[in-house]
């Protein structure tokens, strides 16, 4: 099955296997199993779905040529950025943006011809279009040798090495927070046990509570690895707590110094005990950040070092701070607020660039 956890609507609308079973419903059960794989792809494969509708009308048969020809014209008026913002507007607002371009050419007599996906694979795809539902997505992807980091809506930080690509909604809902992963990230997550956290990477689904692990989950690897830093994480395949063939989902659950091995072809899971939770050969796997009277600028040259941040701060200021502390998983967020405290300073974030206040230390 091929790697659709990346794909937006362009993507869908080009997939000629997408298009032969929107026209002629071939392999309802491949695509009922790409739709419980990828649950947040639900609204872009609707999306795609109603265009390709529409671009046939009413016609009994439409040719290859002409369908890749309105396809691409449609394709070249969707823009394409590196960081967008991916909007899933259930009722209508993007679709009304392509049926404008679909009247122009004559093609848009109807929309809702045929039953949606809903309809069509009934309660299987209700909770993925739920999920879906009205979101506003974000997709961030890391195109520089060095790496990346994201504040995410909740207060947590993920680390983005490079390739690696994150997609997060701008708002999370009250009973969830979930990501999309592709490629090798490390996550620092705040600890809301009433709003699991899950993280879709390779087939396999993450759930945490408030914890810190790393991910390797490149499209081109057979295998997703985990390794567990702080905290408990619970993984699974496909998405937790579903049934296949009427078995439960097998799910493994990881604590601190634990490493589990996804193997995407045939679904199986290996876990073992690590040394050290080093996967990714990032300084924060493997960083404690204790500190005992350490002044200052070096606390904020760690962070800098360990998440990639550009922390401004008046060196004769904090000339005579210094800190003893010793911080947990805590999101770089937390860490700098913790540290902020202790001297009395103040920060804030512009254009990227962390400025800092402080009054000074006796």
């Amino acid at each position: 099955m091929n790697n659709y956890k990346s794909f937006e609507v362009k993507d869908w609308l080009e997939d000629l296997r997408f298009r032969d079973w929107v026209y002629h419903g071939k392999d309802d059960a491949y695509w009922l199993n790409v739709l419980r794989d990828n649950p947040l792809q639900a609204a872009n494969m609707e999306q795609a779905r109603e265009i390709l509708l529409a671009v046939k009308g009413n016609q009994d048969f439409i040719s290859e040529a002409e369908v890749k020809l309105q396809v691409g014209e449609i394709m070249q008026a969707i823009p394409d950025e590196n960081e967008r913002r991916i909007l899933y507007w259930w009722n209508g607002n993007w679709l009304r943006v392509a049926a404008v371009f679909l009247l122009m050419t004559g093609f848009a007599t109807i929309f809702y011809k045929q039953k949606n996906i809903t309809a069509r694979f009934g309660n299987a795809a209700k909770s993925a279009f739920n999920d879906s539902e009205t979101l506003t997505w974000t997709e961030i992807e890391n195109k520089t040798t060095q790496i990346k980091l994201v504040n995410l809506p909740d207060g947590s930080s993920v680390i983005l090495k490079k390739n690696a690509r994150l997609r997060y909604p701008k708002h999370f809902t009250k009973e969830k927070r979930e990501v999309e992963l592709a490629g090798e990230a490390f996550f620092e997550v705040v600890k809301n046990p009433e709003q699991p956290f899950l993280v879709y990477a390779g087939n396999m689904v993450t759930k945490v509570k408030g914890t810190s692990f790393s991910i390797r989950a490149n499209d081109e690897d057979d295998e997703v690895k985990l390794v567990v830093k702080t905290g408990i994480v619970e993984v699974s395949a496909n998405d937790t707590g579903k049934k296949e063939n009427g078995a439960e989902v097998k799910k493994l659950v990881l604590k601190p110094n634990e490493q589990v091995t996804f193997n995407r072809k045939n679904q199986t899971m290996i876990a073992k005990t690590v040394t050290t939770p080093v996967l990714l050969d990032l300084p924060v796997e493997n960083q404690d950040f204790e500190f005992k009277r350490t002044p200052l600028a070096d606390v904020f040259a760690s962070l800098e070092k360990t998440y990639g941040l550009d922390i401004r701060y008046d060196k004769l200021a904090i000339a005579k701070c210094t800190i003893t502390a010793r911080l947990g998983d805590e999101p770089v967020s937390e860490k700098l607020d913790m540290i902020c405290t202790v001297v009395n300073a103040k920060y804030e974030t512009r254009n990227g660039v962390i400025l800092v206040s402080s009054p000074g230390c006796e």
